[in-house]
């Protein structure tokens, strides 16, 4: 029988060739059948007729309750030491991404630094997450099998450890955002190697900037070349290499007004010219404190001048997306946005927690319908937009 770790894993008749002693592999697919979780099986002497099974006829087969790990608890030890009669035990969770990286950093800084407190509390979060989806797989399965009028040949040899080093170091969000602004400025890979893994698990929610943007510096509109021009050019962090590890790297850069990092790259389209250079930034979270909006500028990424004449990304997260021309979420999250904007020039960006699609009717209808890229909004057409049933 093969647990998978992977979805890659599903096909019994790839696993013939690794495992010559066997005359049948079973896998035990993510997916579920009516029978519970799906077994497909192929024989040896037939490996292209792949066939389901029941949990009771390979129980049958086996003379004994079949087993079954929750995926983040399938540790190779455990699945091939278990034996038939052994009591449950405590299992260290399996999550993607892995928490264990962001725990052997943690454990090299100083007692009390904010990047020990972040990593050890992003890890904490992950091992959380994937113990209480272990949990809640087999509470549903033991409910469902207590329901069913015939037997059903199932075991649970295991449960989340609860053992958890990291526990007492978790820390509020305040600290582990201190700590991954920190961990951004670095320039070790160790430390690139746990923004991925925290970037990976939860986008730009726990990092100090908002959601990533793309522009060209061939034919910037005016907002775009504004921007372009006042970057400063810096030596590459961690954060820097997050953006485009597939990509040439030309140059790495701070926009000095919201402190977001910024990389050049070249021949990102490959339908392009090669040489062409973009440009990607990331959105802040929220303007300066004391902003007023004056203006909106629907273009890619959406801008926002405020009173001063600065021109910014508008705030914006990874997701939910900000668009316009359509009636659709994008419209939707964009009038949210701006009207937040409105009324205090430094409210936070919007997240999927923000239930606001009846909040700015005017707003999204204004955005719903189609408008050329470099159109501006003032500030008193979009109050106008706001009053407007």
């Amino acid at each position: 029988m093969v647990y998978p770790t992977e979805r890659t894993l599903d096909e019994p008749a790839d696993l013939l060739a690794p495992h010559p002693e066997a005359d049948t592999v079973v896998v035990v697919r993510s997916a579920y059948d009516l029978d519970g979780p799906g077994l497909r099986a192929a024989d040896r002497e037939r490996p292209d007729a792949v066939r389901s099974l029941s949990w009771a006829d390979l129980a049958a087969t086996l003379g004994a309750p079949v087993p079954w790990w929750p995926t983040v608890l399938r540790r190779a030890d455990h699945l091939t030491g278990w034996r038939p009669g052994d009591d449950p035990r405590p299992v260290t969770v399996r999550t993607d991404p892995p928490w264990e990286a962001l725990y052997a950093l943690a454990a090299t800084e100083p007692a009390g630094s904010p990047v020990r407190h972040a990593c050890y509390t992003i890890g904490h979060r992950i091992r959380a997450e994937a113990a209480e989806a272990a949990t809640r797989q087999t509470l549903q399965l033991r409910t469902w099998i207590a329901r069913r009028v015939t037997p059903f040949p199932m075991v649970f040899p295991a449960v989340p450890d609860p053992t958890d080093p990291g526990l007492d170091e978790v820390a509020t969000d305040d600290i582990v955002g201190a700590g991954l602004a920190e961990l951004c400025a670095r320039t070790d890979e160790v430390a690139l190697e746990c923004l991925e893994h925290v970037s990976a698990w939860s986008g730009s929610e726990d990092l100090p900037y908002g959601g990533t943007f793309r522009l060209t510096r061939r034919n910037p509109t005016r907002a775009a070349a504004e921007w372009i021009n006042r970057l400063s050019e810096v030596p590459a962090t961690a954060l820097h290499l997050l953006e485009e590890a597939d990509h040439e790297i030309v140059g790495t850069f701070v926009d000095p007004v919201t402190g977001g990092p910024v990389v050049a790259v070249k021949g990102r389209h490959t339908s392009r010219d090669d040489r062409e250079i973009s440009y990607i930034g990331r959105a802040p979270k929220r303007l300066p404190a004391g902003s007023v909006l004056k203006e909106i500028i629907l273009d890619t990424p959406i801008w926002v001048r405020t009173a001063d004449r600065t021109v910014h990304p508008v705030p914006a997260m990874d997701a939910p997306g900000l668009n316009w021309g359509y009636s659709g979420s994008g419209p939707h999250t964009l009038a949210e946005c701006v009207g937040r904007l409105l009324d205090d020039g430094a409210a936070p960006a919007v997240t999927y927690e923000d239930d606001g699609r009846a909040a700015e009717p005017g707003l999204t209808a204004l955005f719903s319908r189609e408008h050329p890229s470099g159109t501006r909004f003032t500030r008193r057409q979009l109050e106008q937009a706001r009053r407007t049933p």
